[in-house]
């Protein structure tokens, strides 16, 4: 009888549910359910071999994912967002949408500035999306082509349930405010359909937001297209390529397109006759003919356990996505030296100071010399709008140290230079620029490279006989750039102002 009246009594939140009723009750599908599960979002437990969810901590889940939007002044946010909510807003779609949400007016409100925010991002082609918290609002800025610019300010009272709602659809915890997340998330706008990666820090004011946006229908650039690589230069790269050993070290600083020339350079050699590996993250971009695999930390799937497994799966190429470690660079050596190529990206200022970091790092200067086949450096400049473009005249300043360090690094300036630069129009948003172009510096390591590696020798006695090798530095490949007219002084003094130094 006691028994019977505590099954009687027991409540109804307490209740297990089976998989199908949990992903009824919180509106997804079973896989999502499943997936969250095992993301450790959702705790979960079995009974045999079926999972049980407890809907009391569904209901909990459920208020966690669902960001908190009372404090927002709708009249506020809604004329904030008037002019991007009726162009682009309608048109935005998130792939799983948040269970239950938005449900109220505010959230309703905070949902259409979000998808605002995406719509208008996209047609501008930015590559990433800032939001920072201010003492009165926060502003929210667009990276076009490689400049940040102001979108928009959004009332303080809104800031807070706005970062919610971004970390709700990124798959983070919304309650989780004092320490930095990722997450990610999948958006179709219009016709397009966008992998967001997204990063949150706490700071003073509020959290700050940065989503990059990843177009997955975007055509990747190829070798034969339009990169910014003059022939003599791309030569350097494809024979590189060609090698079936060695290491292939792209370097730059983040965001100077470094994992788009290494992918452009997969393309080139990938088909059904090698086998290709690839350990990236994130995978960006998916490829025929490459198996690849993204790092998982909390798995424990590093750089470096993938560098170690591939070495049992007989690759003929392998990219490693960045090397950082000492434990990186001596497994990226050792794939070179056992017969195979290896395509990885570096964070060093020059080609030659690809050497100077590696050495840094611990690599021993022999198996360097051994291994190292090609080193570039790049950056990306801004191109001259075609709409609005006229003659310049480059200030002094700017030009004269140019100049002087494009001697050193290989060009020497035309007596007849066309200088142009923007005027600002409609077509370039009035910034006098649309676009980019590479400018590159490209080393392929001779035996003179080799013997100086060897012997330790400094960045500068690297990088003059790779000079006298033919290579060109990045200051002296901008300054052709600058005077054909496809770029101007400023931009390129801009992103190569120690280049060549």
């Amino acid at each position: 009888m006691a028994r019977q009246k505590t099954a009687k009594s027991k409540k109804p939140q307490d209740e297990a549910l089976s998989l199908q009723e949990a992903a009824q009750a919180l509106g997804v599908s079973r896989s999502t359910l499943y997936r969250w599960q095992q993301q450790g979002r959702l705790r979960g437990f079995k009974v045999g071999r079926q999972w049980r969810f407890r809907r009391s901590e569904l209901d909990m889940f459920s208020q966690a994912t669902h960001p908190s939007a009372a404090s927002v002044n709708v009249s506020e946010l809604d004329t904030a967002l008037a002019d991007l909510s009726a162009r682009h807003a309608a048109q935005v779609t998130f792939d799983p949408p948040v269970p239950g949400y938005p449900a109220t007016q505010e959230e309703k409100a905070v949902e259409n500035a979000f998808s605002a925010i995406l719509g208008s991002a996209s047609e501008s082609g930015a590559s990433d999306i800032h939001i920072d918290a201010k003492r009165s609002d926060s502003v929210v800025r667009q990276r076009i082509d490689g400049v940040l610019h102001e979108m928009l300010r959004v009332p303080k009272s809104s800031h807070a349930a706005l970062v919610a709602c971004i970390k709700a659809h990124g798959g983070v915890a919304v309650d989780q405010r004092s320490l930095p997340q990722d997450g990610r998330f999948t958006v179709h706008i219009g016709e397009n359909e966008f992998d967001v990666r997204l990063a949150t820090i706490p700071a003073v004011y509020g959290e700050s937001v940065v989503m990059r946006l990843l177009d997955q229908k975007a055509t990747l650039i190829r070798l034969d297209g339009p990169h910014g690589m003059y022939p003599e230069d791309l030569e350097r790269y494809r024979r590189a390529l060609r090698s079936p050993t060695g290491m292939l070290i792209v370097s730059g600083p983040t965001g100077s397109g470094k994992t788009t020339i290494l992918y452009a350079g997969l393309l080139e050699i990938a088909n059904s006759e090698l086998k290709l590996m690839s350990i990236e993250d994130p995978v960006e971009y998916s490829f025929p003919h490459v198996t690849q695999i993204a790092v998982n930390k909390k798995a424990g799937l590093t750089f470096e356990a993938g560098l170690r497994s591939f070495l049992r799966h007989d690759p003929d190429v392998v990219m490693a996505g960045d090397i950082r470690t000492l434990e990186s660079a001596e497994l990226a050596a050792q794939i070179a030296i056992t017969g195979h190529l290896l395509m990885t990206t570096l964070h060093a200022e020059t080609a030659a100071g690809v050497v100077t970091r590696l050495l840094d790092m611990g690599l021993e200067p022999f198996m360097v010399a051994q291994t190292l086949i090609y080193a570039s450096a790049q950056r990306l400049a801004r191109k001259v709008c075609p709409e609005c473009q006229q003659p310049d005249e480059p200030d002094l300043r700017v030009l004269s140290p140019l100049v002087a360090s494009a001697r050193r690094g290989g060009y020497d300036l035309p007596d007849t230079p066309t200088f142009m630069r923007g005027a600002g129009c409609d077509h370039c948003r009035q910034t006098g620029y649309h676009g980019r172009t590479g400018i590159y510096e490209c080393m392929e390591v001779d035996r003179e490279i080799q013997r100086l590696i060897a012997r330790r020798a400094t960045t500068e006695e690297i990088q003059e006989a790779a000079v006298r090798g033919g290579m060109r530095t990045l200051a002296a490949d901008g300054l052709r750039k600058a005077a054909e007219g496809i770029t101007s002084v400023a931009e390129v003094g801009r992103v190569t102002s120690y280049a060549g130094e």
